[in-house]
């Protein structure tokens, strides 16, 4: 089971992730590639989308963002974009990329170890946004070709 995360590098597309504009509908289509590299104690997670991947920052209502933003800073940005790539299922279980989440808040964004958990239990209420969206009509579908995770030994990287 994972620790820790150590550290992460974004390879492509940190301005990207940084040049975000918050919007009312909560949906950002990334105009470029991203790629971020995030080293654990199990290995490194890979994780790349190509340009039009879409998602929505932090999840959940407005009401929250004075707790938990929407964006946020780059390492917050990061996160919920990585947490989005594994919502497809490739590389993590549904509780992995939870607790994915969780230890990149604390580990990366400097969350304190209870924020970073509340967030974790909140996230793994609903399984519904987790997996393959199998439907045409699902608003996210246009992102599974635009989707890419792996984990490498971290002497592979």
């Amino acid at each position: 089971m994972m620790k820790a995360i150590y550290s992460f590098r974004c390879i492509t597309g940190a301005s990207t992730l940084f040049d975000i504009k918050p919007n009312k509908q909560r949906r950002y289509s990334l105009i470029r590639p991203v790629e971020i590299h995030a080293v654990t104690d199990v290995g490194t997670l890979i994780a790349r989308t190509e340009p039009g991947f879409q998602f929505d920052g932090r999840s959940g209502p407005a009401i929250i963002d004075w707790y938990v933003p929407n964006l946020g800073t780059f390492e917050e940005r990061a996160g919920w974009w990585l947490h989005d790539c594994l919502g497809y299922g490739q590389s993590l279980s549904f509780y992995d990329t939870n607790l994915f989440l969780k230890l990149w808040l604390r580990d990366m964004a400097a969350y304190s170890s209870f924020k970073a958990e509340v967030i974790r239990k909140a996230v793994s209420l609903s399984k519904s946004w987790y997996g393959f969206p199998y439907s045409a009509d699902d608003p996210l579908h246009c992102n599974v070709n635009k989707v890419h995770t792996e984990w490498r030994p971290n002497n592979a990287v």
